[in-house]
């Protein structure tokens, strides 16, 4: 085979390899289109009352959404998936909404997701954490699509008041210099 040629292949891979990489790197798939996969050790359906019940060791994927629990409810309307309730000791929530911020973690002993408005509640012994910013409460509301959160204290426990963790904002030694020069 003809060297030139060769390199040639090898070069039209590398481009294709690299324009594929960074259509992939701007955009994560949307994950509601993405398939459900679920493990348990147990399973129930009802198809009259639409619920399906998972037990033991419960994990759920669709996208970049996982969620592990003891125990999952899966609530269905017009045959598609409407609310997704987990229970645990905790019960745990993470999604990559978008390619810019960090996950969303959320964790609580029960976990009530709804898919039409886009909303996880928390509660007993709830935090929610993205971007350093942790927050613990009773109870936790989070909208994910406008990216806004809720707390209340409750009257059990440790969490009977809220309590919120936000980090230190953080520059670069090089950014803080080259504005004391341009102070001068």
């Amino acid at each position: 085979m003809n060297h030139s040629k060769l390199i040639a292949g090898g070069l039209q891979f590398l481009v294709s390899l690299s324009l594929l990489c960074s259509v992939t790197a701007n955009a994560l798939p949307d994950d509601r289109k993405q398939q459900i996969t679920i493990e348990s050790d147990s399973a129930e359906r009802n198809e009259k009352s639409g619920l399906t019940e998972y037990k033991g060791n419960v994990i759920i994927r669709q996208g970049s959404v996982l969620i592990d629990a003891d125990r999952v409810t899966i609530h269905y309307k017009d045959k598609k998936v409407s609310r997704i309730i987990s229970e645990g000791s905790p019960a745990s929530y993470q999604q990559q909404p978008d390619t810019e911020g960090g996950l969303v973690i959320a964790r609580g002993e029960v976990i009530e997701y709804l898919l039409a408005t886009d909303k996880i509640n928390l509660q007993h012994n709830a935090s929610l954490a993205r971007n350093g910013t942790l927050i613990k409460g009773d109870r936790i509301s989070y909208d994910l699509k406008n990216e806004t959160w809720k707390a209340k204290g409750g009257d059990r426990g440790e969490q009977q008041r809220i309590q919120l963790v936000i980090p230190p904002s953080t520059q670069d030694d090089s950014s803080i210099e080259a504005e004391e020069e341009t102070e001068q």
